[in-house]
């Protein structure tokens, strides 16, 4: 992080921002601290994970992994487990992974250490309450990291988790959503996708879960399905 405070006295003001875009927005960008993005390509491995939730689409998600025998990582917002604490319980006891996406789902750009310890804090109060489970994986709203987040995460012994390939999910039909990600993905490939909407916005996630069997069918002949940390 130095760095990026050193540059910012030795350059031009729209190369520093685009550099700053970068270290913040890149899912694969380290500069602000280390975070997941991939697995070992040569494992023959790769990881659903399922942004925003739980919500309405929550059911339907489970109900294919569950016929399928699949383990994905749902990353959960504190307001939604309050609003559908039945779902989030769901996701925990069919053995799937919980990752903490914080309560309200701000944006981090701009807030202060505080304000972004106080969202990671509530969301695992809730959710510890309300599955029994404690999460040791996060991501951040919209992908985006910020300054001082990661000694946060460090000192809460969480890991921050980003994505290889994004099934676009919340603008693609689901026949758009399957093609995406079948065209995309390969061995170590970390998936996004959605099944909710953040706390006050409204969406329809029927879509992902429309694409989400053919995605599963098809995935499962070339390759293992597994939750974030058994990646790692």
């Amino acid at each position: 992080m130095l760095i990026l405070w050193v540059l910012a006295f030795l350059l031009p003001l729209g190369v520093l921002a685009a550099i700053v875009c970068y270290a913040v927005a890149a899912p694969a960008s380290q500069w602000l601290g280390r975070t997941r993005v991939r697995g070992n390509p040569a494992a023959g491995t790769i990881a659903l994970t399922f942004d925003d939730g739980p919500g309405e689409a929550t059911p339907l998600i489970l109900e294919i992994l569950r016929k399928a025998d699949v383990r994905a990582t749902f990353f959960l917002c504190g307001q939604n487990v309050e609003r559908f604490p039945e779902h989030a319980r769901r996701i925990a006891e069919e053995g799937h992974e919980i990752g903490n996406h914080t309560h309200s789902h701000p944006y981090f750009l701009w807030k202060t250490p505080g304000k972004i310890a106080w969202e990671i804090d509530r969301a695992q109060e809730v959710i510890v309450s309300r599955t029994g489970h404690r999460p040791r994986l996060f991501r951040p709203p919209y992908g985006l990291r910020w300054f001082g987040l990661f000694p946060i995460l460090h000192g809460r012994e969480l890991t921050a988790v980003m994505w290889s390939v994004s099934g676009r999910d919340c603008r693609l039909p689901a026949t758009g959503i399957a093609d995406h990600i079948l065209r995309k993905v390969n061995g170590g490939s970390i998936i996004l996708l959605h099944d909710g909407c953040p706390p006050g916005e409204r969406g329809d996630r029927r879509q992902t879960a429309a694409a989400l069997e053919e995605i599963v069918r098809a995935l499962s002949e070339r390759y293992r399905f597994v939750t974030v940390s058994e990646m790692f």
